[in-house]
């Protein structure tokens, strides 16, 4: 999702000639477009991240609650087993 800010930065990109031309014919607001599809770029790259820098915490957890139990699991009142 892009960023709600009125600051703007020019920028050139490259684009097929087909795809522009086509999206300029359909009414399409390519600035517009580019910058939420890198929003969403970024925030994919960011979550890889986290989830790479935090894998190990993330492994002992999870062998925690397989050799525990989650949490209160006792006082779930929903069953899934």
């Amino acid at each position: 999702m892009p960023q709600a800010t009125s600051e703007k930065q020019r920028t050139n990109v490259t684009l097929t000639a087909a795809n522009l031309a086509a999206a300029r014919e359909l009414g399409l607001n390519v600035s517009a477009i580019s910058d939420a599809a890198l929003a969403e770029a970024v925030r994919k790259a960011k979550a890889k991240a986290w989830a790479e820098e935090n894998a190990g915490a993330i492994a002992e957890r999870r062998a925690w609650i397989e050799a525990h139990g989650a949490p209160l699991d006792d006082l779930q009142v929903l069953k899934t087993e």
